[in-house]
């Protein structure tokens, strides 16, 4: 029968100790290498990416304050998410030179010509 168990570092190391026992074989002392730099390498990985579920929901709460004040008010540069920081008046200002640009000597031929992009 299958059994999945999660053993702490020292139970690990001890069923691995129980199974290679007295073996000094090039073989043996290469798997406990092996095992014992796999393992270390994944609990310094686990380490390294720190607290994983509060840096997601801290990264979320920003995001959607962010994306709320972008209805009811403008968020200041560094709230929540580091992001460039465009106020809705500047926002609409752009759109205004845009339309303005736009409109700017279209001829009937200038509709029909193809460009790239």
């Amino acid at each position: 029968m299958l059994r999945m168990a999660v053993l702490s570092k020292d139970e690990f190391f001890k069923m691995i100790e129980t199974r290679v026992g007295d073996d000094t074989s090039d073989e043996a002392l290469r798997f406990v290498e092996d095992v014992t730099d796999t393992y270390n390498d994944m609990a310094g990985r686990l380490e390294e990416s720190g607290d994983w579920k509060a840096r997601y929901e801290e990264n979320d709460a920003g995001w959607r304050k962010r994306y709320r004040e972008r209805f009811f008010g403008a968020v200041e540069p560094g709230e929540g998410v580091d992001q460039p920081f465009t106020s809705p008046a500047e926002i609409k200002e752009d759109q205004e030179e845009d339309v303005k640009s736009d409109a700017e000597n279209v001829t009937f031929d200038d509709l029909f010509k193809e460009r790239e992009g």
